[in-house]
């Protein structure tokens, strides 16, 4: 029974090593953090994609996982401008699926909006001090490069944290090459 024991054991943590080496959430020499990344090149210049993924009202039109977004303090903020607080919903009734806040606490117009993420309800995996980044890098011909992101903002993750990042980071990568593409497709057609 003891050699059982020790042989599920080092199965798991074989199988835990795995996981996290083959994790989405890693390192990129462009940024100093972990994280979760994906990029799409979209033949419009960068401030039309900007401009689209600024509105809350939009992201029905792209997300595969958001069904629609609710401006918080739209009397003192605007949609998509620094210090707009909004909820995210997973689903049209909004007291099903997940939600989870978001803070805009950076815009570089045509170049980056950053916004922290809190007050996460219903997920079954949870972690604290995460952000996430939408980084435009116009390209030439008209063209931008389109970079989501998702990391730990403040401080490094704690070790829980870590497993629980590198666990969700899958299907999070999914979700992001998905709502990409949606995207990519929908701010073309409109050229």
């Amino acid at each position: 029974m003891k050699k059982i024991i020790i042989l599920l054991l080092i199965l798991f943590l074989s199988g835990l090593a795995i996981l996290i080496a083959l994790s989405p959430y890693k390192t990129d020499k462009r940024f100093a953090y972990k994280l979760i990344e994906n990029t799409v090149v979209i033949n419009a210049c960068a401030d039309s994609v900007f401009s689209f993924l600024g509105k809350s009202t939009n992201a029905h039109k792209w997300s595969v996982y958001v069904d629609h977004i609710t401006p918080l303090n739209k009397d003192s903020f605007e949609d998509g401008k620094v210090g707009c607080r909004r909820r995210c919903f997973q689903k049209e009734n909004e007291k099903d699926g997940q939600e989870w806040d978001e803070l805009t606490t950076e815009v570089i117009p045509n170049k980056k909006r950053q916004l922290k993420i809190y007050n996460l309800q219903r997920f079954f995996i949870t972690a604290d001090n995460l952000a996430t980044e939408q980084i435009y890098e116009p390209l030439d011909s008209g063209r931008c490069k389109l970079t989501f992101t998702l990391f730990c903002i403040d401080k490094e993750p704690s070790l829980w944290d870590y497993l629980k990042i590198n666990f969700a980071a899958y299907p999070i990568k999914n979700i992001f090459t998905k709502n990409m593409n949606n995207i990519k497709r929908i701010v073309e057609g409109a050229k």
